[in-house]
């Protein structure tokens, strides 16, 4: 979602530009003048949205007190809650909440504001949102949840309060990511450790066919792959072009998630669909010290 410029005067009418510069006694007298505190901007901004994005609560509480209508949306369809979730100004998200925002309205992607919030790693914002009944489960147009974007992101803190509100630690995107795949890819060690303990499909699979594992191999990350062979990943699962993650790992080299994939019995002579081996991809690609792994293990040429 494209986030409101709050460092933007420009244009602006004398509601907002004191609102942008947090001059409190500038806004009341404005509003006793009786200004229309909803006026608007082409694209939508009022002067709630640039104060809360910018996250001064008494220039909020003071247009919320002249009626300004909370749940105004830009031509994107942010909303002032939106905008103060990002930014993590949680007083502001409180005083919107009290105001009757809407927690679950949504942008043209598909945000809301938990979905914002957690994207952003804002903990403290997440929590007022769930505690003013967000869906935990929303998703975005392309079927991303906050699990997903925190998950992503690394953001552990707002994982777990995710998943103590009761999060789908399975639910997919729309190309297949869960959040224990995002989180494997970018090697968010204990957001996986979090995710895995709330019973995270350790085998889903995105629409490629890939696992975490495979992404594991793929990345090298042999701290990854040891929380995946314990939690009892599937060490001869498929992509969708037949590879394997030991197929995976021989071809990237790296030697030493090979072994852990050995030791947890891997198929060593698995073929992919073009009929390629471990022994062959190492071969092709000058892993003369996987070769020899291989070959120990019983692979045959």
């Amino acid at each position: 979602m494209a986030e409101m410029n709050a460092n933007t005067v420009d244009g602006l009418t004398p509601l907002m530009a004191a609102s942008l510069a947090g001059q409190l006694d500038e806004v009341r007298r404005l509003l006793d003048a009786k200004v229309d505190v909803n006026d608007r901007l082409g694209d939508g901004v009022t002067a709630l949205m640039v104060a809360a994005a910018k996250g001064d609560q008494w220039v909020v509480q003071a247009l919320l007190a002249a009626n300004a209508d909370v749940d105004a949306k830009m031509s994107n369809g942010s909303t002032a809650l939106m905008a103060a979730s990002r930014n993590g100004h949680c007083e502001v998200v409180r005083a919107l909440l009290a105001a009757k925002a809407d927690v679950s309205a949504r942008g043209n992607d598909g945000f809301t504001a938990l979905l914002l919030a957690s994207q952003e790693g804002q903990t403290e914002v997440a929590r007022a949102l769930l505690n003013g009944g967000a869906d935990v489960n929303a998703k975005a147009a392309d079927g991303v949840t906050a699990l997903i974007f925190a998950s992503q992101e690394g953001h552990e803190e707002v994982v777990r309060i995710l998943l103590a509100a009761n999060a789908n630690v399975n639910a997919a995107a729309s190309d297949g990511s869960t959040a224990l795949l995002m989180a494997s890819n970018n090697r968010h060690h204990e957001v996986l450790r979090a995710l895995l303990d709330a019973n995270a499909d350790v085998n889903a699979r995105a629409n490629n066919g890939s696992t975490a594992l495979m992404v594991a191999s793929e990345n090298g990350d042999r701290a990854v792959t040891r929380l995946l062979l314990d939690a009892k990943a599937d060490v001869d699962a498929k992509a969708g072009n037949g590879v394997t993650a030991l197929i995976i790992a021989s071809r990237r080299g790296h030697q030493e998630v090979v072994r852990q994939l050995l030791d947890a019995n891997a198929d060593v002579n698995a073929k992919a669909d073009m009929g390629g081996t471990a022994l062959m991809v190492a071969s092709q690609n000058s892993h003369q010290d996987i070769v020899r792994l291989l070959r120990t293990a019983g692979a045959i040429s």
